[in-house]
């Protein structure tokens, strides 16, 4: 913790550890302590005494601390970052890489702590995510992001989850995270939802057209690819990606060269790709649904954003704001009261929420219009009652077994791979247990 008393070496040491750390693993003392630190901290006198006793590398690692916590502040806002070091020029001249490098670092750091930040939800599985997807754009620290920018860009992102869980959130913490250009603006980003378009189109969407090069091309397009070159591209429901495009796909990440559709020129891109579905691409790859080589380039990074049934306290963080949101008013309105003892109903707390945060909403908007909740007629599998011959001791192992394994798979709403990861086991031995 922050003594009053401690030295600048002290001081350096405390920010450096914490500040330049994935900022979901630090403790809320240990942040308001390098705050402290940070807050009496002269930052252009110490890197120059670091600089003079020639700690090239504590003086790096600080200028990359005190600009994290800036820039966490002011995501936005990148010439608020270093302006307390315009003054001492000749101190950054003696730094092994131009101030650019850092800002472009501690701003792209600071764009992904308020996307990440801002998805709603304080249960330990969802903070893991949120750690998860730091770690995926930063490496263990913001040096690895510093000094291995290239292993990250080509680590590329596959985030697995449910429908209506969020995974466009994390896609656009990805998106933030990517290191964009000197004066700390962002990168540049582009999208794409492969469920969404007919299979015709998608190829002119990810790759871009020529002019001519099918009926209705009136004019030469860019595609999705190139539009985001230098910064990161989201394929949402990759999963409905058609088996063609696969293969193109994976060719565009594997060469950095895309082929408008009717030209033969090249055109060179560095991307990130980011993928999300709600399906269950490791059983399509073992079905021979999806190519298994696109989906291990893609799988570098695994993202899996956890259901609502299984982050239950959750609920009143996610619901609340929106309530607020479509009463347009923060606190004393009588039908908020109504519905924060609704959230705290076994009738809430105990259904398994199939269809997450959208299916939250509508039911929060029927409970606001006054109408029944619309989720007592469903069957909730998080609150069936364990059988009867079970709790007495009268089932025979096989029975609990088998009883056991549905009622995960029927959890994770028919997840073979999911179910088997929460088992401890591979798919083959799960299917086999499942088998009469």
């Amino acid at each position: 913790m922050y003594d009053r008393a401690m030295s600048t070496n002290d001081r350096v040491e405390l920010l450096t550890r914490t500040l330049i750390s994935n900022p979901f693993d630090v403790s809320a003392a240990s942040l308001r302590s390098a705050d402290d630190a940070l807050a009496r901290l002269d930052l252009a006198s110490a890197l120059t005494d670091l600089l003079s006793d020639g700690n090239v590398e504590r003086a790096k690692l600080l200028l990359l601390a005190a600009g994290h916590r800036r820039a966490c502040l002011h995501p936005n806002a990148p010439e608020r970052v270093f302006a307390q070091l315009a003054p001492a020029e000749a101190v950054m001249g003696r730094l092994p890489r131009p101030l650019g490098d850092y800002l472009r670092v501690v701003m792209a750091a600071g764009r992904c702590y308020q996307v990440l930040s801002g998805i709603r939800g304080t249960s330990s599985l969802l903070q893991r995510a949120r750690r998860e997807t730091w770690a995926a754009c930063f490496g263990d620290s913001l040096r690895h992001a510093l000094d291995l920018e290239r292993v990250i860009r080509d680590h590329d992102v596959l985030i697995l989850g449910e429908t209506g869980t969020g995974k466009e959130s994390f896609a656009r913490a990805f998106q933030a995270a990517t290191l964009g250009p000197d004066d700390g603006s962002p990168a540049p980003s582009a999208a794409i939802n492969a469920a969404a378009l007919p299979e015709t189109l998608v190829e002119s969407e990810l790759f871009g057209h020529a002019r001519g090069a099918f009926t209705g091309a009136t004019e030469t397009r860019v595609g999705r690819l190139r539009s985001s070159d230098g910064g990161a591209f989201f394929l949402d429901e990759v999963g409905d990606l058609p088996s063609t495009t696969q293969v193109k796909l994976l060719r565009v990440i594997e060469t950095n060269e895309v082929f408008p559709l009717g030209s033969d020129t090249p055109h060179h891109v560095d991307l990130r790709y980011v993928a999300a579905t709600h399906k269950d691409l490791e059983g399509m790859v073992e079905r021979r649904a999806f190519r298994r080589d696109l989906f291990e380039r893609l799988a570098g990074n695994v993202i899996r954003i956890p259901p609502l049934r299984r982050r239950g306290e959750d609920l009143r963080a996610i619901a609340l704001p929106f309530v607020s949101q479509y009463l347009g008013v923060k606190t004393d309105h009588p039908q908020l009261a109504v519905i924060e003892k609704w959230l705290d109903s076994d009738e809430a707390q105990g259904y398994a929420w199939p269809g997450n945060v959208r299916e939250l909403q509508n039911v929060l908007r029927n409970l606001l219009l006054g109408l029944p909740s619309g989720i007592a007629t469903k069957t909730p599998p998080t609150t069936r009652a364990i059988p009867k011959p079970i709790t007495a001791g009268e089932a025979s192992l096989r029975e609990v077994e088998q009883w056991y394994l549905r009622r995960v798979l029927n959890q994770l709403d028919g997840n073979l791979s999911q179910a088997a990861k929460t088992l401890g086991v591979d798919r083959s031995t799960l299917r086999r247990r499942l088998r009469p």
